[in-house]
């Protein structure tokens, strides 16, 4: 059997225990399921492309709803001197945005542009 298999190629000159633990676990954890940590963007991706590719999956998640620092994100496309602020008498223009972006962390001002 295949978790026998494994235990014979590991033998006993590997000094390390842990090792040996996880690949034994490696050897005889099914290929087709999957455990997967964090239930942000990255996590709920992982855990579809499993089911996608015929797998099962268990999301782990320290919240009680899943989403993470994806949450957070607005998605929004940043913009100066749009239509809404100019009807709303917010003043803005290229060089106002380059600034606030430039005061957000970007390190680049001609990527900012």
């Amino acid at each position: 059997d295949l978790l026998g298999l494994c235990k014979r190629q590991i033998g006993s000159s590997l000094q390390s225990y842990c090792f040996k633990t996880v690949v034994v676990m490696a050897c005889s954890f099914p290929t087709n399921q999957a455990i997967v940590v964090g239930g942000g963007l990255g996590g709920m991706s992982a855990a579809n492309t499993v089911v996608e590719n015929g797998g099962r999956v268990v999301l782990l998640d320290k919240s009680a709803f899943c989403g993470g620092n994806s949450t957070k994100a607005t998605s929004g496309i940043n913009g100066a001197g749009t239509k809404t602020q100019k009807a709303k008498g917010i003043p803005d223009n290229a060089e106002i945005f380059t600034q606030d972006t430039l005061k957000g962390g970007a390190k680049k001002p001609e990527l900012a542009k």
